[in-house]
């Protein structure tokens, strides 16, 4: 079947235990099984404009034949009752995004920003048109991992690592890849190996499991040094009569977005309060206001730096933050409202670890995270 515009097309695969459909279902939290809160269905929404095309998802399921005498006909779902997924899209060609696009990633192009920082480089030597367009599998929250029930089967992934590089030589794709790959799924790794590909070492995430009952066990918990640098710290923000606090979020935040525009302008991107404001809304409805906490640091009524948690059972995630960088009276309050704060609030709110994601992987070391290593695959088809 050729392949159409507008994202991946519904497969016409002759194995019909594999398809690959726009979207994710609505059911996908009810079907998946126990999945990290990043892979559930409003968490894949929040963020799924990274996936080129939008959202799509690749499965494979399993129906028996009995089901099929019985009621005579096929169930609603393709194939049956899901037993493996993964979400993805089809990239038509190269972004140049340093993380969301493989060929940057597994060119080594993406290097100076600490993506595959080591290598190899397995498109070292290539162009982009060698590799595109290219089938990408990742949820769009950098964890990437097979769902459902078959997860753990081996006989299972290596069907769906097979119907996938089937499928994508049936649409003519030049490339398989595969981005932020987890390492807590290796019979889905060996049957990635088998079929061809080249997993390489990516990056690194940072996460913080909270062992302590109090902000003294934290900073039990942390280098000798690193505890008088952070009670100095704190020290100085007290002087200057800056206020630690947390609060939920509100309708309307241009404060937040005002931080957000200056941070962004710093890192030379263009700030688009419409996209931001947007973000806001869809944790609000998502969410709710019970599950979202803004930890905040101000001068008077001045907002020096935020950051905003996100609970999703006994797990927060940061997902956003700013800082008054135009204020000298600001330093300190970006780690007090990352991390200092949210230590001291973790215990008492239930929390038993807090995902503080990619990058400054050195300053999170220093402040208690564990790094736990992302992979990334790669497979040519012609």
């Amino acid at each position: 079947m050729p392949r159409t515009s507008g994202g991946a097309p519904p497969s016409t695969d002759p194995d019909p235990a594999f398809s690959v459909r726009p979207g994710v279902a609505d059911d996908w939290d009810q079907t998946v099984g126990p999945v990290p809160a990043t892979l559930r269905r409003r968490w894949i929404t929040l963020a799924e404009a990274r996936i080129p095309g939008g959202a799509h998802t690749f499965a494979l399921t399993d129906v028996a034949r009995s089901d099929v005498a019985r009621t005579g006909q096929e169930p609603d779902r393709p194939g049956g009752q899901l037993s493996v997924a993964v979400v993805g899209g089809v990239m038509e060609a190269a972004s140049g995004h340093v993380r969301f696009d493989p060929y940057q990633v597994l060119s080594g192009r993406s290097v100076h920003e600490g993506v595959v920082a080591q290598g190899p480089h397995p498109w070292k030597d290539l162009a982009p048109e060698d590799v595109f367009p290219c089938g990408l599998l990742m949820f769009p929250n950098y964890e990437t991992t097979p769902v459902g029930p078959g997860r753990d089967d081996p006989k299972a992934v290596r069907r769906f690592v097979g119907g996938l590089v089937d499928w994508a030589r049936e649409q003519g794709l030049a490339s398989i890849a595969a981005l932020f790959l987890r390492q807590d799924c290796p019979e889905f790794h060996q049957a990635l190996r088998e079929a061809g590909f080249d997993l390489v070492p990516m990056v690194d995430r940072c996460d913080l499991a909270v062992t302590w009952s109090d902000f003294d066990g934290y900073l039990a918990g942390l280098p000798r040094k690193r505890r008088f640098a952070v009670r100095r710290e704190l020290r100085e923000i007290a002087e200057r009569d800056v206020v630690l606090s947390e609060r939920t979020l509100n309708h309307d935040e241009p404060e937040l977005l005002r931080l957000r525009a200056q941070l962004v302008t710093k890192y030379g991107g263009t700030p688009d309060l419409e996209r931001e404001a947007g973000s806001l809304r869809h944790l609000r409805e998502h969410f709710g206001d019970r599950n979202l906490v803004v930890v905040e640091a101000r001068l008077g009524t001045d907002l020096l730096s935020f950051s905003i948690f996100i609970r999703d059972g006994a797990h927060w995630t940061v997902l956003m933050s700013g800082t008054d960088h135009e204020r000298p009276d600001a330093s300190f309050t970006y780690f007090a409202t990352m991390f200092y704060r949210p230590a001291q609030l973790a215990p008492a709110e239930g929390i038993t670890s807090i995902a503080y994601g990619l990058g400054t992987v050195q300053a999170k070391k220093l402040r208690g995270c564990d790094l736990n290593p992302l992979s990334a695959a790669a497979l040519l088809l012609r």
